[in-house]
C-alpha cells in the first residue's frame, strides 16, 4: 500500500472517523483505524463495537487531485497517534507507505515516522451495506428531530432502552420520542409514506451523528434488524440498536387541560435560571405560582434563602395554580422548542404538564412536577 495525499483532506477523514474510536477498549484492534487504499480512494474505518464510521477520502475533488502515486493495500494503525501526527505535520502533502505489512512509513518533506501496524485481517468484519427500504431525509429535519428530543433521554438507567431515541416511521411521519421516566420529548418530521420501521438508537450516538451533518443537505437512512445506517457525502455511520420495548407514550401526554400559561420564552427561562441559583446542590426545584392576578417564579432553600420573580410578558387562563418542578427539565424543554413564546398547559397540581411552541405543533415536551415541602 502506498499513497501521497493532501494533508488537509486526510485530516478531515481521520477526524470524522475518530468519533467512533473508544477512549479505552480491551480489544486493541478497536483503538486502530483501518486504512484501505482502493480504486475509489482511501477508506478510513473506525468502530467501538456499537458505532462504526467509514469515510472515504476520494482520489480527486472536482479537478483537484487529492491522492496520487497510489497502490492498493490496507493497514491497521493506532488512531490517536496517526491523527495527532498528521495534525502536527507542516507539509501540504503526506506520504504513506506500508513496509513489510507491519510498519507504516508516514513522511513529508521534513520528517519521517515509522508506525507499528497490525495485520488488517485482525479487524472485525463489519457489514455496511444498505438495507431494503432506504430513504432520503433532509439533514435539517434529522438534526432538529434529534436536538429537540435527545436531551430528555436517560443518561444511565436500569432500563437501557430509556437511553435511546425511539424512532418510529409510519404513515409518512418519522417520530422521535425520548423519556427518562420523569419527562418526555417528542418531535415528528415528514418522510416518504412508504417507509415503516421502529428502532431504538442510543441518544448519544444520534447526537454525535447529527453534529457531523453540517454542510450536507440530505442523508440516506436505512434500518436493519440490528442496526441503523446513515450515509451522507462520502461517510457512512452504522449504529447498533438497543433491544427492549420502548414505553408507550401516547397515553401519557394529556389532551385536555384546565390551565394555560403563555409567556415570553426568554423571560421565563431567565427568571427560572436566576431563582434556581439558590439551589446549587442537586436538582434545582422551582415553584410557578399562577393566577389571573399575575405569575411568579420562586424558590426557597434552608441553606441559601428564598427568591421571587414576577413575570411581565404572560397571559394566564384558569384559576389559581401552583406547580413545583425541576428547573433544568423545564428550561431544557423550552430551549429545545426554539420559539419566541412558550405555551404551558396544565391538568392539575401533580399531573404532568405539556410545554409547546405555539408556532410549531411538531414538538411536544412533557414534564412531571415534583412535590414541594
Amino acid at each position: 500500500m502506498h499513497l501521497t495525499i493532501v494533508k488537509e483532506e486526510l485530516l478531515k477523514g481521520l477526524s470524522t472517523a475518530y468519533r467512533a474510536i473508544p477512549s479505552k477498549s480491551p480489544n486493541p484492534v478497536l483503538t486502530c483505524f483501518k486504512l484501505e487504499m482502493t480504486g475509489r480512494g482511501l477508506e478510513i474505518t473506525a468502530s467501538n463495537g456499537d458505532t462504526t464510521i467509514r469515510t472515504l477520502v476520494p482520489l480527486s475533488l472536482g479537478n483537484v487531485k487529492i491522492i496520487r502515486n497510489n497502490s492498493a493495500g490496507a493497514i491497521l494503525t493506532n488512531a490517536h497517534i496517526i491523527t495527532e501526527l498528521v495534525r502536527k505535520m507542516d507539509s501540504a502533502e503526506i506520504d504513506i507507505e506500508v513496509l513489510d505489512g507491519y510498519v507504516a512509513k508516514i513522511s513529508d518533506d521534513r520528517s519521517t515516522y515509522m508506525l507499528n501496524c497490525i495485520e488488517p485481517d485482525q479487524y472485525p468484519d463489519i457489514e455496511l451495506s444498505e438495507a431494503p427500504g432506504a430513504f432520503d431525509i433532509a439533514t435539517k429535519s434529522l438534526t432538529d428531530l434529534v436536538k429537540q428530543t435527545a436531551f430528555a433521554a436517560a443518561i444511565k438507567s436500569a432500563r437501557p432502552v430509556l437511553t435511546a431515541i425511539n424512532l418510529k416511521a409510519e404513515g409518512g411521519t418519522l417520530t422521535a420520542t425520548t423519556t427518562d421516566a420523569a419527562r418526555l420529548s417528542r418531535k415528528f418530521v415528514s418522510i416518504d409514506p412508504s417507509v415503516a420501521f421502529v428502532a431504538n438508537i442510543p441518544a448519544k450516538t444520534m447526537s454525535d451523528i447529527v453534529n457531523m451533518l453540517e454542510g450536507y443537505e440530505k442523508a440516506r437512512m436505512s434500518y436493519g434488524r440490528e442496526k441503523l445506517l446513515l450515509r451522507f457525502g462520502n461517510t457512512t455511520v452504522a449504529s447498533s440498536l438497543l433491544s427492549g420495548e420502548y414505553p408507550i407514550s401516547d397515553k401519557v401526554i394529556p389532551t385536555t387541560f384546565n390551565f394555560h400559561l403563555e409567556a415570553n420564552a426568554s423571560e421565563l427561562v431567565s427568571a427560572i435560571e436566576r431563582v434556581a441559583v439558590l439551589n446549587p446542590d442537586g436538582a434545582p426545584v422551582v415553584k410557578l405560582s399562577m393566577s389571573p392576578a399575575g405569575v411568579e417564579v420562586s424558590t426557597r432553600s434552608d441553606q441559601s434563602g428564598s427568591g421571587v420573580e414576577r413575570l411581565r410578558t404572560v397571559q394566564y387562563t384558569g384559576q389559581r395554580l401552583e406547580i413545583t418542578f425541576n428547573a433544568n427539565f423545564v428550561n431544557q424543554a423550552i430551549s429545545a422548542l426554539k420559539g419566541t413564546d412558550v405555551l404551558i398547559s396544565f391538568v392539575g397540581e401533580m399531573r404532568p404538564f405539556v410545554i409547546r411552541n405555539p408556532q410549531d405543533d411538531s414538538v411536544v415536551e412533557l414534564v412531571t412536577p415534583v412535590r414541594s415541602r
